[in-house]
């Protein structure tokens, strides 16, 4: 049997292509999200990448300015071991200095009482 067309038959296949073009247009927004966020991430990430690179030579900066400061240190160190050192040493020379003018002191006084003891006894 054949069944005549009627409305509902005929009114059946627009509805569904309707439908069709509201699944295409959903989709293609989906798709569309997807690259903008796709986008968006790799923005990120090279935005992260350059972060990262500026971290690491700021690092790289720090590690060389402790490097430098060691190195002053170091040199502030010596050359306060070698001000000591030449403080010790002058005043070794200033201790020698007295010991041998007071023996000197000592044998002109010496000399003095012995000429002193020729005078009056001759």
């Amino acid at each position: 049997m054949i069944h005549p067309m009627t409305d509902s038959t005929a009114a059946g296949p627009s509805p569904e292509h309707h439908r069709s073009w509201g699944l295409i247009v959903l989709c293609i927004v989906l798709v569309l999200v997807a690259a903008g966020l796709a986008i968006w991430a790799l923005s990120l990430n090279s935005d992260l990448n350059d972060q990262k690179d500026k971290t690491t030579a700021a690092q790289q900066q720090a590690d060389a300015a402790n490097s430098q400061i060691d190195s002053l240190s170091q040199q502030v160190d010596d050359i306060s071991q070698s001000l000591q050192d030449a403080g010790g040493n002058a005043q070794q020379a200033l201790d020698d200095l007295k010991s041998k003018f007071d023996a000197a002191k000592e044998q002109i006084q010496k000399a003095i009482e012995d000429a002193g003891s020729d005078g009056d006894s001759g």
